[in-house]
């Protein structure tokens, strides 16, 4: 469960931000907010929408936790270390970028952060917190760390060895994981679990829900959301192409024998095809990529990564959710995670948007969060809550966003006369 994500001083957030998933006290939706039976009780929120114009910095939010993610489960691995750090000061040019994540796992409360630049790992830092006090598991300075006594006793034997292991630009929270220590590699395979799904990578999301559906509640689960969501399409197949063709085998035999690294689908949509009394007379098949439109691709694509992640009880990031969504699609989506029903446990959905039919009703004022950039390029965040607590939960909130009274909108009036110029 993710309580809150900090960034400093990449890309176009040269001060610190906060994602803060922490539910504010306020009375509407109460099925959006998810309790642990942590520390007496902590509410967190089960979706964020983040709205604001083109290039404020809302997909640099989902850049940043993709490159956290990134560095924790593939650091031992890495050559070098590719971070962009705010290059429209003199001031951040020299100074290293900072990643900090809280979040719940197994019970425990972890803070997590680091600070690096291209070369180096800078500073890196865990905290756990299993009742009420905060206690400190290891701080990096550079090379030189500081352990828990706890901690200590847990390396035992091994100390020297993944001390030794820890590169100046890899992550002392990778090694460990790389070494098989349960607790660490548990946190790893947290991070791993995070899902992100970019836009323009709608090809690979298809290829993921096709092969998901190679599990049969999973098949059926996405064939039910397919036929219920209106896009005329009578049920979905995933199918191994080429492989069974070639060999003569059975789809199920190479499936089997070959594993998933073979899995190349190709994804047929049915629909029914009616005589000319207008009866249903048979069903027929089209190729989803060649075929349906980019909407379709598009919700097919991301279905399967959200219903995984629900199951798995996970988190995931989808930037640009809007584009080519219809909006009764788009909130049917949130709406997966804001309910209790279809989302029991807590699964988190980050999203960003400029679709402000969202802002008409299921998010609460605190999952609405308005990102901004200045005239110095820094981008800023705040949740409408924060950002104005007077306003009402009754409020227009997408009539008042357009009309500019809560910011995060272009002013395209002032900075461009587009309508008055003349075109020749």
């Amino acid at each position: 469960m993710l309580i809150s994500f900090s960034v400093e001083n990449y890309l176009s957030f040269k001060n610190k931000i906060v994602l803060d998933f922490t539910a504010a006290s306020i009375k509407e939706f109460h099925d959006n907010v998810a309790t642990s039976p942590w520390g007496g009780g902590t509410n967190t929120l089960k979706s964020i929408g983040i709205f604001g114009h083109n290039s404020s910095g809302k997909s640099n939010l989902i850049k940043a936790l993709g490159l956290m993610k990134n560095f924790v489960v593939n650091s031992a691995q890495l050559k070098e270390l590719q971070v962009e750090n705010f290059k429209l000061s003199s001031v951040t040019e020299s100074l290293p970028s900072t990643f900090e994540i809280i979040f719940l796992l197994d019970n425990v409360r972890y803070r997590y952060g680091f600070s690096l630049t291209s070369k180096n790992i800078i500073s890196e830092w865990m905290f756990a917190t299993e009742k009420r006090k905060e206690e400190n598991l290891f701080v990096r300075a550079l090379q030189n760390f500081s352990f828990d006594k706890k901690f200590k006793l847990l390396l035992k034997g091994k100390f020297e060895l993944v001390f030794e292991m820890t590169r100046p630009n890899t992550l002392f929270l990778s090694i460990l994981a790389q070494y098989n220590f349960s607790s660490f590699l548990n946190i790893s395979e947290w991070f791993n679990k995070i899902f992100i799904a970019y836009d323009n990578e709608h090809i690979s999301l298809v290829d993921f829900t096709a092969n998901l559906m190679s599990v049969s509640d999973f098949k059926k689960l996405i064939n039910d959301v397919m036929i219920k969501s209106d896009l005329g399409i009578d049920s979905v197949d995933a199918r191994i192409k080429d492989v069974a063709s070639k060999t003569n085998y059975s789809e199920a035999f190479i499936a089997t024998v070959f594993g998933d690294s073979s899995k190349q689908y190709s994804v047929k949509t049915g629909h029914i095809k009616y005589n000319s009394e207008e009866k249903p007379e048979e069903k027929v098949f089209f190729d989803l990529l060649l075929h349906e439109s980019l909407g379709t691709q598009k919700f097919f694509g991301i279905l399967g990564p959200i219903l995984h992640t629900i199951r798995e009880k996970g988190i995931i990031l989808i930037d640009e959710i809007d584009a080519r969504l219809h909006s009764l699609l788009l909130l049917d989506i949130i709406g997966l995670f804001n309910s209790k029903k279809t989302n029991p446990f807590g699964a988190q959905l980050i999203f960003t948007s400029h679709n402000t039919n969202v802002l008409r009703k299921g998010l609460r004022r605190d999952q609405m969060i308005l990102m901004e950039k200045n005239n110095q390029g820094i981008s800023s965040m705040k949740s409408l809550h924060v950002k104005d607590p007077k306003v009402r939960n009754d409020a227009t909130f997408e009539k008042d966003y357009l009309s500019g009274k809560y910011g995060a909108i272009p002013e395209l009036g002032s900075q461009l006369d587009l309508f008055g110029s003349k075109i020749e």
